[in-house]
């Protein structure tokens, strides 16, 4: 059931645009949810990730970057010594870098602590020879709190600028963002990347900070926001060129390399960097210099990446939204499922193309987020729907049976229990119903036909078809007259629209009713029904009858009573521990009784002559096992327990289906009449001439005198008539499968246990085991 308006318009196109406005407002809904959810910090990093994959999926730029990156790397550490190394070390450094034709010099290296004299003052002479050095200043950790460390006044006196080397961390310790301006006691700093890019090119620099709103002027003492801006790091995939710090105080020919480049001096050692994980560190994470790199490359190539604006990310939200609810109110099932997949690929693919041509990050993460949750919205305000229309209908059902005299239940609310009790009501009904009707149709013998407005024949049944003889070939109403000879005494005459009496066909007396067939889908111009009973079965089509009906009204009460109990205490009181194992009752309890309702009607169409007695290999082991299963939760209820003697094949050739209906009934009786907490025991057995199934439970023995009547239907003991309910059916049904079998029952009664025999003749030439229960 899909409660959705037919996409159809009228004049007015009223039909339409109710469509539509329940689209939009459903899209409006989850527009609300989305925005609600995306709070929660497992969709925001969701978010992060995402954009983490569009960096390496993106190919890099075509030119190669102009930053190079010097390190003082593992190589350089073991040949100049751990560090920290002399100034003097660092002053040849920079005037090898400057000599070689560098454009600009960064140095990643804190100079906060003074050294020898000499040293000091051999870097002071080599940043100031240079002219176009950059050193940092960082916040590092105190024990009374993070405080800027400054490098020594003379290095920045003699340094063309001092940047900041302040990283900035996400959520997940993933560093994607750097903050341009920070404020120090001094007043606003320059990021150690924008002051060299400042320096190298100074329109990009200034394109760059104009892109973020931050303000460029030399005089910045108006920045006084505690709260930078933090710009998204337009991360390249491809490697940097990068010199080892050894390769260069060596005095190595590096000019080709270096000259009018810009080159950035930084840690590369594996104990030694400052190292971050960033979206493209996979095992080891970069080192802090690299950052430097990746934001000094981004602002000198103008890759510059932004946020989409609130509002067009709402719009794009908006529209993922809408596009969901269109689809999902469309498609259902597995056509769903691909669905799901189908627009997150689609919302992946439109993020990654806005990352990679406009330089914009989409709110990726929320949209995700509408694509998985859309399903939810939709189905929910489907199930709101179908809940409001059943409800109504419902209670039009509850006024229709309160007229026709029936007990509907209680008046009707915004409780379920109303409604679970109404249709329980009707299943009750109509299974009741149902069985009856299926009860009497199988049990007929009578001969059905159906002709359309010409006398073609449309429906036959198959009592029908042999006893007129008739496989292979058709018969019209007009032949059919010609084949029977009206019975003198009872000819055919008027019964309000059709005819009845008696005729005789083949020889064989029946009972003829002839009734027109109105205007139907089969036959738009009516027809006639023709049906034929065969008065000398009638007394035991009748007896067949009485006994379903006895069995439908009476032996089959128990497990509905068992069924209807557990059903009400878990409508009444659903929070109850008494309700866990109710589920598994009321399936055990069917599962019973429609093995019961397959044995007796099985009886019942074998003694109609509706079907013959079929001769399948039936192991009986096998058969008491699937018995068991079915009646171990009512045999646990009793706290008995049931045990097989013996776990043998043993072959017996019969109708599958009816001895495993006869042990069922044996073990059923056991556990309703034995001892609570005892067990009962059934053993299959074989000899040369017959095969023996025995059922024994321990309680009170049955008295002499009920043992010879115990397999006469309707019979029951005296000293159980009250206590236990029933209509003594049970054994007289095994007595006749046993017989129809060649075989015979017995009990034998002892004073503390009862043991029932089925004995059945054995067959030979069984090879292989049958379906054990139908």
């Amino acid at each position: 059931m899909k409660p959705e308006l037919v996409e159809t318009s009228t004049r007015d196109g009223s039909p339409l645009l109710r469509v539509w406005a329940a689209r939009f407002g459903l899209s409006l809904l989850l527009l609300a949810l989305v925005g609600f959810l995306s709070a929660a910090p497992i969709v925001r990093d969701s978010e992060l990730r995402v954009v983490d994959t569009f960096f390496r999926l993106a190919p890099p730029p075509v030119q190669r970057s102009t930053v190079i990156v010097v390190l003082i790397d593992d190589e350089s550490l073991w040949q100049y010594g751990r560090w920290p190394w002399s100034r003097a070390v660092l002053a040849k450094l920079v005037r090898n870098i400057a000599n070689d034709g560098a454009g600009v010099i960064g140095l990643d290296v804190l100079l906060s602590e003074p050294q020898s004299p000499e040293a000091d003052a051999a870097l002071q002479q080599a940043l100031k020879t240079s002219g176009r050095a950059v050193i940092v200043g960082k916040v590092s950790a105190h024990q009374d709190g993070p405080h800027w460390a400054e490098p020594q006044p003379a290095f920045s006196q003699a340094a063309v600028a001092v940047g900041h080397a302040h990283a900035v961390l996400d959520e997940d310790s993933i560093c994607r963002r750097f903050p341009p301006l920070e404020l120090t006691a001094d007043g606003p700093r320059w990021a150690f990347a924008v002051e060299v890019a400042r320096l190298t090119d100074a329109r990009r620099a200034s394109a760059f900070l104009d892109s973020y709103g931050i303000p460029r002027g030399e005089d910045s003492s108006s920045v006084v926001s505690a709260k930078p801006v933090l710009v998204r790091i337009p991360f390249r995939r491809d490697e940097f060129e990068t010199i080892s710090a050894a390769e260069v105080l060596q005095g190595q020919d590096l000019r080709a390399k270096m000259v009018g480049h810009v080159v950035l001096v930084g840690f590369g050692g594996v104990e030694l960097s400052d190292r971050l994980s960033t979206p493209l560190a996979t095992e080891l994470p970069a080192p802090g210099i690299e950052v430097h790199a990746q934001i000094l490359d981004g602002i000198l190539t103008g890759r510059l990446l932004h946020e989409v604006p609130a509002g067009l990310g709402v719009v794009f939200l908006t529209v993922t939204c809408l596009a969901v609810v269109v689809a999902f109110r469309k498609w259902r099932g597995w056509a769903a499922i691909g669905l799901v997949v189908g627009l997150a690929i689609a919302v992946y693919a439109i993020a990654f193309l806005t990352f990679l041509w406009a330089s914009r990050v989409l709110p990726a993460g929320p949209m995700m987020l509408a694509v998985i949750a859309g399903p939810i919205v939709v189905y929910a305000a489907d199930f709101a729907l179908v809940e409001r229309s059943l409800t109504r209908q419902l209670l039009g059902l509850r006024a229709w049976l309160t007229k026709q005299g029936q007990d509907a239940g209680p008046p009707g609310n915004s409780d379920l229990s109303w409604k679970l009790a109404l249709l329980q009501k009707l299943e009750t009904e109509l299974g009741s119903l149902y069985e009856l009707h299926q009860t009497l149709l199988e049990s007929t013998q009578d001969l059905v036909a159906i002709f359309d407005e010409t006398g073609r024949v449309l429906l036959k049944n198959q009592a029908f078809e042999a006893a007129l003889a008739l496989t292979g070939s058709t018969m019209t109403l007009e032949q059919l007259r010609t084949r029977w000879i009206a019975e003198p005494d009872a000819p055919l005459v008027r019964s309000g629209a059709g005819q009845e009496g008696e005729v005789y066909l083949n020889g064989t007396l029946y009972s003829i009713r002839i009734v027109p067939l109105p205007p139907t889908r089969l036959s738009p111009g009516g027809g006639t029904v023709v049906t034929f009973t065969n008065l000398q079965t009638r007394v035991e089509r009748d007896r067949a009858r009485s006994e379903a009906l006895a069995f439908i009204t009476h032996e089959l009460r128990t497990p509905l009573a068992s069924i209807q109990g557990f059903a009400d205490l878990m409508i009444r009181y659903p929070g109850s521990p008494d309700c866990e194992g109710a589920p598994e009752t009321i399936l055990w309890e069917s599962k019973r009784l429609l093995a019961l309702i397959n044995s007796y009607l099985d009886v019942l169409r074998l003694d109609a002559g509706a079907k013959p007695l079929r001769a399948d290999a039936v192991e009986l082991n096998g058969t008491v096992r699937q018995v068991f299963d079915i009646l171990r939760p009512l045999a646990t209820a009793t706290n008995m327990q049931l045990a097989q003697a013996n776990d043998d094949a043993i072959f017996v050739t019969g109708d599958s289906n009816l001895i495993s209906g006869a042990v069922l009934n044996l073990v059923s009786n056991a556990i309703k009449y034995g001892k609570p907490g005892t067990e009962i025991e059934v053993c299959c057995s074989s000899s040369a001439d017959e095969v023996a199934i025995s059922v024994r439970n321990q309680g009170h023995a049955i008295a002499t005198g009920d043992i010879p009547h115990l397999f006469d239907p309707y019979y029951r003991a005296r000293d159980v008539e009250q206590a236990k309910p029933g209509w003594g059916l049970g054994l007289a049904f095994v007595k006749r499968i046993a017989e129809k079998h060649g075989g015979s029952v017995e009990v034998k009664s002892e004073p503390s246990s009862t043991t029932f025999e089925i004995h059945l003749p054995a067959k030979t030439g069984v090879n292989a085991p049958s379906e054990v229960m139908g």
